[in-house]
């Protein structure tokens, strides 16, 4: 993802009672269920979903799902966050587009009675534009999941919006670049320092935009590329743990089990081997 393709979708058909393990990745994700139904888990909650319910789930947090006793369809679409985050209408300068994927999960909003059936409209409308090619297909994307959002927005209230200095989004896109190219092993006064501000006011504009401090995130990708390393390569457990930052296996199994509900050695048991 990037702001040339801040939108991936995928059409996702899933036969009942499968489970998939545990999740985590940079992009936002916002998923409709179509058809059938399902359960989008959390570690601390876990949210029954029918035809033109909806989830929401923020930037590098802990999920999973499960199919129900049906098979079911459901439409799911990626999102690189600051395509929301710097969204900015005049006649509604406090809207704040990010706020459904970063309140607790109990706390985000769902469709009712009322909005079920427009939900399922704006999801119909998004399978088609997933199953059609075309030098257009990003804008309807947002278009699409700007409506969704809306949609949300009929009894839910957003917090507060936090005022941003203009283009902030350019320098932290610079400091994700060399976070990315360093495996992450970044602090917060080194990004800080990146994009020439206090530590302090880089915090608040990191969490602002992405959703969760710096620290968080940073620890988050490491996790997520060492689970990804457990199912490419043959390397040991303690030699990815190095590799990533942790300073120990104890550690890594620690803080691993923590976000993925299981060990890295259970991970990569369970998970099919991609290589």
């Amino acid at each position: 993802m990037s702001d040339k393709t801040p939108f991936v979708g995928a059409i996702g058909r899933h036969k009942a009672g499968t489970v998939y393990q545990f999740d985590m990745h940079y992009g936002l994700e916002f998923g409709i269920v179509t058809r059938g139904k399902k359960d989008f888990i959390f570690p601390d909650s876990t949210i029954h979903l029918s035809a033109g319910n909806v989830w929401f789930c923020g930037m590098w947090e802990p999920h999973g799902r499960a199919a129900g006793g049906q098979p079911n369809e459901d439409i799911n679409i990626i999102i690189w966050p600051p395509a929301l985050a710097c969204l900015h209408f005049d006649e509604a300068p406090e809207f704040d587009w990010l706020a459904p994927f970063t309140v607790p999960p109990k706390q985000r909003p769902q469709t009712n009675e009322t909005t079920r059936g427009a939900m399922l409209e704006v999801g119909a409308k998004m399978k088609k534009c997933l199953e059609t090619a075309g030098a257009q297909r990003n804008l309807w994307m947002r278009l699409y999941v700007m409506e969704a959002i809306l949609l949300m927005a009929h009894d839910y209230k957003m917090r507060d919006k936090v005022k941003l200095p203009a283009g902030s989004a350019e320098p932290l896109n610079q400091v994700l670049k060399r976070f990315f190219e360093r495996r992450g092993l970044m602090t917060t006064a080194d990004a800080a320092k990146m994009c020439g501000m206090r530590r302090n006011t880089f915090s608040v504009m990191f969490r602002r935009l992405m959703g969760l401090p710096f620290a968080d995130f940073a620890l988050r990708y490491r996790l997520n590329s060492s689970a990804s390393s457990l199912r490419r390569t043959d390397d040991s457990i303690k030699s990815i743990a190095l590799f990533w930052g942790f300073v120990d296996t104890s550690h890594f199994d620690r803080l691993f089990a923590k976000f993925y509900g299981c060990t890295p050695h259970e991970y990569r048991e369970k998970m099919p081997i991609l290589r």
